[in-house]
């Protein structure tokens, strides 16, 4: 048995060498499967770099773990990758047409004595009727309207009433209520406080409403605005529509699929790596309308998973928008026919992720290598706050680094890094072959002993 202890504990010790001297062995650009030069000639602590469409086809990972950036010497630098957004729209401020009514009360039916109805007239002879606890509002009323040109949706944040300038400080309040067809009114925003104040050199004013809502031409396209100013003489010159503007939303980038037909009714497109994808665009080849239902997988041993149904169209210039994912990882996206034939020409499937861009930290000397497409790598990039100090954000604003360009492609370890495996998971592996083969060893020693004492019985006997 003292053999057997011997041949298990070499076994170990040829085994754990190699994990020894993979842990203290610093990456290369060997390690790589794909690189490119980048050109860093204008002078900078620290650069960014946008990310080729290779990258995100060929990364071992989907949050791109395996990106690195290696300097001449062939060290790898410290470096962030930071998602990119749009360029945030300033708030857009644009006149309403403003048409000053005129109030006066209606005579109650008979029988109808509880009823409050107010008449408005506009100059250019508009009439509304106000009911109710509308029509019980005092003061000033205000039809508002889109501008001529308008011809589509505009949506709201706020109201800014202009008014003539008082000769003493004023307060006041405004309602204001919507309609699409002058006839039916809702409430928007009751009593908003209004306010005009001057002291010395100073001036607060409060001229600005919170709203919430979209005029459109084919919808909510009348406001009305009632104006009490408390028997003072203050009257509107004017309103400002604002919109807010839009949120910060990531930057995306179009990853095609690989289309292939399952039937005269199915077809499903795939990547060859799961991308985590936050939408889908599925454009038909040409004019037609198709309803479909939609489904998706994560990986190739994954169920289909039922996203929604889909009318797909192009026609007269438009397109069928594209389809909301979560984000999560999809390996293929399939699309079943609704009581229909596939076109001749198949669609087309553009997959889209959030993109990324890379700033990394000039160390070493130049000229520097973008690498990516190593199975075994592991996360490597730092927060931004460790690439770039917050004393110095300031004066190095991420976005106004100078940008590293892409060059030409540098060969690198080839695309067998792409399933190369880190010393853990060699080690994992080897562990259990090990196991099965002192497993098998002993079934075969005891096996042996077996025959040997059957075979002394049977010469005693």
């Amino acid at each position: 048995m003292k053999w057997m202890k011997a041949v298990a504990y070499s076994a170990l010790l040829v085994l754990s060498g190699p994990a020894l001297c993979d842990e203290g062995q610093t990456e290369s650009p060997r390690d790589y499967a794909f690189g490119r030069s980048l050109d860093t000639s204008a002078p900078s602590q620290w650069y960014r770099v946008a990310l080729p469409l290779a990258v995100y086809e060929q990364s071992t990972s989907p949050d791109l773990h395996d990106v690195r950036v290696f300097n001449q010497s062939g060290e790898p630098v410290p470096f962030s990758l930071v998602t990119v957004t749009r360029p945030q729209a300033s708030a857009q401020s644009t006149p309403l047409r403003l048409f000053t009514l005129d109030a006066s009360p209606l005579t109650p039916a008979r029988g109808d004595e509880d009823s409050d109805k107010i008449l408005l007239r506009s100059r250019n002879g508009v009439e509304i009727v106000l009911e109710g606890q509308k029509a019980a509002a005092a003061g000033q009323h205000y039809l508002l309207t889109l501008p001529e040109q308008a011809t589509g949706e505009m949506a709201l944040s706020q109201l800014q009433l202009l008014w003539n300038s008082p000769q003493t400080p004023w307060q006041g309040t405004a309602s204001v209520y919507y309609s699409e067809d002058l006839k039916q009114w809702y409430t928007l925003r009751q009593d908003m406080p209004l306010l005009d104040v001057v002291s010395g050199q100073d001036r607060l004013k409060l001229d600005r409403i919170d709203t919430d809502m979209v005029l459109s031409p084919d919808a909510n396209r009348y406001l009305m605005v009632v104006l009490n100013t408390q028997s003072q003489k203050i009257t509107l010159t004017g309103v400002n529509a604002i919109s807010a503007p839009a949120q910060t939303a990531p930057e995306e980038i179009s990853l095609e699929g690989e289309g292939e037909q399952l039937s005269t009714s199915e077809v499903q497109w795939h990547w060859t790596r799961p991308q985590p994808l936050s939408a889908v665009s599925i454009s038909l080849n040409g004019d037609g309308i198709l309803p479909v239902e939609i489904a998706w997988r994560s990986s190739k041993k994954d169920a289909w998973h039922p996203l929604k149904k889909e009318v797909l169209y192009r026609l007269e210039g438009k397109m069928s928008p594209p389809v909301s994912l979560n984000g999560g990882l999809v390996q293929a996206v399939k699309i079943t026919t609704l009581n229909a034939r596939l076109p001749e020409y198949l669609p087309g499937v553009m997959g889209h992720r959030d993109r990324y861009e890379l700033v990394f930290n000039a160390q070493g000397k130049a000229p520097y290598v973008l690498a990516w497409g190593n199975g075994a790598a592991k996360p490597a990039k730092v927060e931004p706050d460790m690439l770039i100090p917050a004393d110095l954000r300031k004066t190095y604003d991420m976005a106004n680094l100078p940008q590293a360009d892409i060059q030409d492609n540098v060969a690198l370890g080839g695309e067998g890094r792409l399933t190369a495996t880190s010393a853990a998971e060699r080690e994992s592996r080897m562990t259990a072959l090990l196991v099965w083969g002192v497993l098998i060893a002993g079934v075969i020693l005891l096996a042996g002993m077996a025959w040997r004492i059957w075979r002394e019985t049977q010469r005693k006997a």
